[in-house]
């Protein structure tokens, strides 16, 4: 299946881009400690060691770019939210962060060992094009590793707002078209997604990530904070439908995730990886 894209990719982009200098601060503190789960097995599957030349592609606040350095690789990182390339230079000021278009990186070809993106590719209009320049920055031989979210399940947070998104508001909501959220969300299309980009031995896995939050309406306030696309169409309730959603998505989390005084939410992530074939 070809990968999805923007039809309106010039106002999804914008749309993107200036949620995410809206909410930089808020994504750092309650995505961060969540996002932090996937990192090392991250870098890993990248293979990144000391020493060898990495590329971030949507840093976001820095946190994979801070783990490579802390393992030796020299890393360059690029972001298009001038919000987050600030947050990424504050948070790790010994790397060269640029801010620039996953799209059209501003990179010569086959320039760096491991190319990584830490749930960056949900956020581009046309991520085959994204996919496309990942493998032009890397040399031959070098590997990618992508992660991104779960596809929405009974099990996981993501699953329990969505539904309850569609049976309490609407989700026809005027937002910028842009490519399904989720199509990357199980191994098997992730690893088709490489694929179809020319990567070989690519490989994915689901990484288990639990977000753990105090009250039962933590998980909307997460998205609300800190999300761009799925805060949009929180957003984009009426009053009503919004408390509604507020109501039913804290009493899913109580009844589904209640651990002791705390609730436990899974948040899994899909993580695929590939290499760039020597010629």
């Amino acid at each position: 299946m070809p990968i999805q894209v923007s039809n309106q990719p010039d106002a999804f982009r914008d749309f993107e881009r200036s949620g995410w200098n809206a909410v930089s601060e808020g994504y750092e503190a309650v995505f961060g400690p969540l996002t932090a789960q996937s990192v090392d097995v991250t870098l890993d599957a990248a293979g990144v060691i000391s020493g060898c030349d990495v590329l971030d592609v949507c840093t976001g606040h820095g946190v994979l770019a801070l783990a490579a350095t802390e393992r030796g690789a020299k890393v360059s990182a690029v972001d298009f939210s001038e919000a987050m390339v600030a947050a990424a230079r504050r948070n790790v000021p010994s790397i060269d962060c640029r801010q620039g278009d996953a799209q059209d990186l501003p990179y010569p070809n086959d320039r760096f060992d491991a190319v990584i993106c830490g749930y960056g590719i949900l956020h581009v209009p046309e991520p085959d094009r994204a996919l496309a320049e990942m493998r032009r920055v890397l040399r031959p031989g070098g590997r990618v590793a992508i992660s991104v979210w779960e596809r929405p399940s009974p099990a996981n947070g993501f699953g329990l707002l969505l539904r309850t998104v569609k049976a309490h508001g609407r989700v026809d909501v005027s937002l910028p078209h842009g490519p399904d959220f989720f199509q990357f969300g199980d191994p098997e299309d992730m690893k088709a997604a490489l694929a179809q980009a020319d990567f070989s031995d690519v490989a994915a896995t689901t990484v288990a990530q639990t977000l753990v939050l105090k009250t039962a309406t933590g998980l909307v306030n997460l998205v609300l904070q800190g999300g761009v696309r799925i805060r949009a169409l929180l957003l984009a309730q009426d009053s009503a439908a919004l408390s509604a959603i507020n109501i039913a998505v804290a009493e899913g989390v109580d009844q589904l995730f209640r651990k002791g005084d705390r609730f436990q939410v899974p948040m899994p992530a899909i993580l695929g990886s590939g290499v760039k074939p020597r010629q």
